[in-house]
Order: structure tokens, then C-alpha cells, then sequence
């Protein structure tokens, strides 16, 4: 049984056995009388709530009523019935149910002063006029810190987190909550309080099987949905990558953006725009088959990618709303050096190592644009497109440069790559003409052999090694 329970209006002419998701009551006035809502959710002694309401949204009286009856902070989700019939009602609440089951329980936001929505008598009170809105929330158990990623920090347009300890920390009074961080963290360590990627993938995950479309809307938007479409409400439509209409779109179901006219939800349209040209340039889909839904980017496209188009699909579409990026390499610039590799934040770059050979390696599919390799590259060797190539990504992992391992043939010590050895002779002028198949160390010994040194000196140095 949920941990979540639902409150009817008795004026949506809706009765309690309609909901088998969760424990339903009738309140005859739920909409006006916030404190038999309030009794109701009492005598449920539960902490979450599901509102399903004749017109209009719910008051600012009504929600702090329900958060003084003990409804936590992002505990209140409602549905207006509106048009609606039974089974479309239905589905949306259970839809809302699952989502308010995957609230994390530490999401508690920011307090600020609600705007409207509130009595005469209640504006008399400082605490009813108080609400919570969304921030950023770091899960530090995900985030992989400070030193080796830190995208989210470039990808927020207020500053708002920091970056200079172990893990990123966000400052809430500065944060706006635009959700611009969260499709930008690779690894999933980010989400808006109240509207984590777990809640939004649980809710789609009820509403797909029997829904025909989707629709994302801003909480601000005024939402006019075709008939049997759901609406799943964000606090932003920033949290809408290119991913999530993929993903709906592999699993057979339409989607429908309501932006806000705010700017909150500035790079909505453009992220729909370029899933459009992605999947145009598909063609037929050719679908796999169902798999769990999947939200978090890059891994978003990249699975509705691999679904929807055949394994022979040699596409190359660039865009500033891709959430992957296409590494070029100039193979005779590399020297192996590893630096790229260090600094990449998804490990998309790997420089293996075994007995035979030193081989760099590229995982498109993980490569979320971020430049960093580029700016690491000592060479200049390595650039960076927002481009999604599906020829790419249906390959897998590549081998960008090599180089065999091979031993100082004097004293057997493995030496570095053969193109490193080789810059090296470029950048250092003393080392111009050192043997590259000798160490360092030998091959200044076999100078000395060389050398119109004294036969005594190089004793000498041969014994101590050189002074």
C-alpha cells in the first residue's frame, strides 16, 4: 500500500473506489474548507497527498493547512478534474501517487513569502504566507566531487555553486532554481527539490502504458492538454532534455511542451526542436523492444538513440542542445601522455595500459561536450562538437591512438610511448639526438660513453652515476 493518500472534492462528483493506488477520502468542500481537509489528512497519518479538486488549483490556505496537518514540505501534488472522466482522473493521480512514493525525505527547499492565494485572516498570520520553493540538491552519495567534475558549477547561469571544496555546494539564497545544473551533471548527483530524475521516471512509468501523449508543463504554464494526455508538472521545463522526448518517443507515447512565458523555461523549445531534427534524420524508428524509462543525460539519448535507430544508421547531427559531444583527434599530435583521460569527468577518455600496448580510448557515450580533455591536451590534439553521430555511438568503444610497449633495450626498463619519446627530443635540445630505444638514464650514460671524458671520470660516474 502507499505511503501517499488522496483527497477528493466532493464537487468532482468522484467517489473513493475510483482510486485503488492509494487510501482515498471525500471531503464535501475540499476546495473552501481547508480545515476538514486538514482533519481528513489527520486521521490518515500520512505525510503525502494527492488533491483532486473541481477547477482551479489548490489555495495558499488550503496548502498550509495541510503542511500544518503534518504534509511535508514537497508533499502535495494535485490533479483539477476539470473535463476529465473517471479513468483519465484516475490515471493521473496514481501517476502523481507513484511520483510523491520516490520523495526524497530531506527535500525541503527554500522558505519564501507566496505571492497570492492566501485570506484576509491568513495574511494576519506570518506562517501561512510562507511557502518553499525548489533549489538545486547535490546527492553527494553520486556525485563524484569537486576536483574530478564540477560541470554543474560551469552549467549554472547565477553562480550559484561552488566548487572549491571536495564537493560541489549550492547556495541557496543565490540558487533560482531554472534547472539549467541538472541535465548537465553526468552522473545523475543533481535534482530540484521535489522533482528528482527517480520521481519523474516513477510517474512517467505509470502514465506510459495507457497514455497516448505526455504533456510537460511549467507549474507557471496555463496548460490546455488534449483529451486522454496526462500532465506531468516541473517547477521548469529546463529539466527537459532532449532525452526525455526521446525516451517517450522510443516507448511509442507523443509529447507536448507548455512552456511558461517566464524565463525559466528558456531552452525548452530548442531541446524539442533538436529531438525533432534527430529523430527526422532516423527515419522509420526501429524500436527494441520495452526497457525501463531512462532521464538522466547523457544516458537518456544515448539508450532512445540505440532503440530507435537501425544499426546502420550513419548520422551526424550537430546542435548546442545536444547533451553529447563528438571528440576529433589529430592522431600524429598525441603523444599518450594520459592528460586528457585525467581530466575527464565521465571517464569517457581511458589511456589503457597492458603488457603489449598503450592504447587511448574514447566511449562516445559517454562524452558530455564538456571540453575539459581539450583543455588539458598539452598538444593541442583533442576538440569537442555538440553533435550526437549515431554510427558512433552503435559502434561502441574506440581506439583512438596506440603505441606498442617496449623496453630500453639496455637496462629493460619500460619506456615511455614512442610518441612521447619522440616530442621529447623536440622540446628538450639536449635531447636531440638520444637514442629512442635507450631511458633517459641510459642513453645520458651512452653520452658519457661517448664523451672526450677521462677514462677515471667515467669510472667514476659509472659507480656514483653523474654529479
Amino acid at each position: 500500500m502507499s505511503d501517499t493518500a488522496v483527497l477528493l472534492c466532493g464537487g468532482t462528483g468522484l467517489t473513493a473506489d475510483a482510486f485503488d493506488c492509494a487510501p482515498a477520502v471525500v471531503v464535501r468542500d475540499l476546495c473552501g474548507r481547508p480545515a476538514d481537509a486538514a482533519s481528513a489528512l489527520r486521521e490518515l497519518a500520512v505525510t503525502r497527498v494527492v488533491l483532486v479538486l473541481c477547477e482551479d488549483k489548490p489555495s495558499g490556505d488550503l496548502v498550509n493547512a495541510l503542511r500544518r496537518a503534518g504534509a511535508s514540505t514537497f508533499g502535495i501534488e494535485s490533479v483539477v478534474v476539470g473535463g476529465r472522466g473517471p479513468a483519465e482522473a484516475a490515471l493521473s493521480v496514481a501517476g502523481l501517487v507513484a511520483r510523491l512514493d520516490a520523495l526524497a525525505p530531506g527535500d525541503n527547499g527554500k522558505p519564501v513569502l507566496a505571492s497570492n492565494g492566501f485570506s484576509r485572516r491568513a495574511l494576519l498570520q506570518l506562517a501561512p504566507v510562507v511557502t518553499h520553493a525548489p533549489v538545486a540538491v547535490v546527492d553527494e552519495a553520486a556525485c563524484v566531487g569537486s576536483a574530478r567534475c564540477g560541470v554543474c558549477a560551469a552549467a549554472c547561469p547565477e553562480r550559484a555553486i561552488r566548487v572549491s571544496g571536495p564537493q560541489p555546494v549550492v547556495d541557496i539564497s543565490t540558487c533560482t532554481a531554472c534547472g539549467g545544473c541538472v541535465p548537465s551533471c553526468p552522473h545523475d548527483a543533481l535534482h530540484l527539490a521535489g522533482s528528482s530524475m527517480a520521481q519523474i521516471e516513477a510517474q512517467l512509468e505509470q502514465l506510459l502504458p495507457a497514455a497516448p501523449g505526455i504533456v510537460f508543463a511549467c507549474r507557471s504554464a496555463d496548460v490546455q492538454a488534449l483529451p486522454g494526455w496526462p500532465v506531468v508538472e516541473l517547477p521548469t521545463l529546463r529539466l527537459v532534455s532532449p532525452g526525455w522526448l526521446l525516451q517517450l518517443r522510443a516507448h511509442g507515447v507523443e509529447v507536448q511542451l507548455a512552456p511558461c512565458a517566464g524565463p525559466c523555461c528558456a531552452c525548452v523549445l530548442e531541446s524539442g526542436a533538436f529531438a525533432e531534427r534527430l529523430l527526422n534524420a532516423i527515419g522509420e524508428p526501429h524500436r527494441t523492444g520495452p526497457a525501463r524509462l531512462q532521464l538522466a543525460e547523457p544516458l537518456a539519448t544515448v539508450d532512445a538513440v540505440r532503440r530507435l535507430a537501425p544499426r546502420d544508421t550513419a548520422v551526424v547531427l550537430e546542435d548546442a542542445s545536444s547533451p553529447l559531444g563528438v571528440l576529433a583527434i589529430a592522431p600524429e599530435r598525441c603523444t599518450l601522455c594520459g592528460a586528457c583521460a585525467t581530466a575527464c569527468p565521465t571517464s569517457a577518455l581511458q589511456l589503457r595500459r597492458d603488457a603489449a600496448e598503450n592504447v587511448l580510448c574514447h566511449e562516445p557515450s559517454a562524452c558530455v561536450a564538456c571540453g575539459r580533455c581539450a583543455g588539458a591536451c598539452p598538444e593541442d590534439a583533442l576538440s569537442v562538437t555538440r553533435a550526437v553521430d549515431i554510427a558512433r555511438l552503435n559502434r561502441g568503444t574506440l581506439e583512438l591512438v596506440g603505441a606498442k610497449v617496449e623496453p630500453c633495450t639496455a637496462c629493460g626498463l619500460e619506456l615511455p610511448p614512442l610518441p612521447m619519446r619522440r616530442r621529447l627530443r623536440v622540446l628538450v635540445p639536449s635531447m636531440a639526438d638520444a637514442p629512442l630505444d635507450l631511458c633517459a638514464e641510459c642513453a645520458a650514460r651512452s653520452a658519457y660513453d661517448h664523451s672526450d671524458l677521462s677514462t677515471e671520470r667515467k669510472l667514476k660516474w659509472a659507480r656514483q652515476g653523474p654529479t
